[in-house]
């Protein structure tokens, strides 16, 4: 039996979609009916029936909200009525005012010519930007937020060695019978976070590293085991190097969330429907060359991503669950 005969309508039972796709495909691409004294034309009704069968499948699964069989509609929707889950507020206690320069930033000051340093608090702000854009599907946001994870984490490693390598300093001095406690304030400022992505603490984490390792230099300063200008290249070096990632982070939502390149994803990326959005990718290319295909086919993803399905023609009931809207719920 060839696949044509398997598809008529006198055999219901052996409709294949999969099949039927192929012989249709040429059709189907091009977005053109089957003539009716066409050989496929009864596939093809076949075909837009089963169509519309699985629209209204998924129509009633998408209104129960992804409910299992034997659910009442009005039971599945309660979910809808229940309350995001939530926090105090939090909060973290700032020592220093180098760290809690670095958490708030510097605005421009053009009268005495000053320039505008970003804070930790709008650099998070961006992130959740880009981070909002991986929610929908786009490869360099995706891309961008890698490898943001990827320096911070470094960043995180170079203040940890520093804050331990520091304390080593204070710890040998132990065996001399001379015991240093490390400096902190008399009253920490405490600072309200409210971020409204992981990536806010994230940034929070870096943050307070860098307060941890202030506080120990400056505890080497005070104890005469190092001098002031070591004390200023020490810090320093670890305010450019946070600093030049919290401006890479700008650069990046500058450029994403430009109108023409915020609304490119995956499937643009792979397969341009027109000119104008081959033009856009071809820009955004140009601009950050080389997007890992692993990035491009999810096989490599932020921590924090939001999984995808792809739609496949085949029975509603065998597809994988689809990501379904639950009010509030995490």
């Amino acid at each position: 039996m060839d696949l044509q005969t398997r598809h008529t309508p006198s055999t219901p039972d052996h409709f294949d979609p999969v099949l039927a796709k192929q012989l249709l495909g040429p059709y189907l691409d091009a977005g053109q009916e089957v003539p009716a004294q066409h050989p496929l034309h009864a596939l093809y009704q076949r075909w837009l029936a089963w169509e519309d069968g699985q629209s209204q499948a998924q129509a009633r699964y998408a209104d129960r909200l992804g409910a299992d069989q034997g659910v009442g509609r009005d039971e599945a929707r309660a979910i809808l009525a229940i309350g995001s889950l939530d926090s105090d507020d939090d909060y973290m206690l700032v020592h220093t005012r180098h760290a809690l320069r670095l958490f708030v930033g510097r605005g421009r000051d053009t009268e005495n010519n000053i320039t505008r340093i970003p804070g930790a608090k709008n650099v998070g702000a961006a992130l959740r930007t880009l981070w909002l854009l991986s929610h929908q599907d786009h490869p360099y946001a995706d891309w961008r937020l890698l490898l943001t994870e990827h320096e911070i984490d470094g960043l995180l490693e170079q203040l940890a060695q520093a804050t331990q390598a520091a304390q080593a300093s204070i710890e040998r001095l132990k065996e001399s019978g001379l015991h240093l406690s490390i400096l902190k304030s008399r009253e920490p400022a405490k600072v309200g976070l409210g971020f409204r992505s992981p990536y806010g603490y994230m940034i929070t984490r870096l943050v307070m590293a860098f307060d941890l390792n202030v506080r120990v230099v400056k505890t080497l300063t005070g104890r005469n085991l190092i001098s002031a200008a070591e004390e200023r290249d020490m810090i320093n070096e670890r305010l450019r190097a946070i600093r030049a990632c919290f401006e890479r982070v700008f650069r990046y939502q500058n450029i994403l969330q430009v109108p023409a390149y915020a609304s490119i994803t995956r499937e643009d990326v792979r397969a341009p429907k027109t000119g104008d959005v081959r033009d856009r990718v071809r820009a955004l290319a140009e601009i950050w060359p080389g997007l890992p295909i692993d990035v491009l086919e999810r096989r490599k993803l932020p921590r924090h991503a939001r999984q995808f399905y792809r739609e496949t023609a085949r029975p509603l009931e065998d597809q994988v669950e689809e990501s379904v809207s639950e009010g509030g719920l995490l």
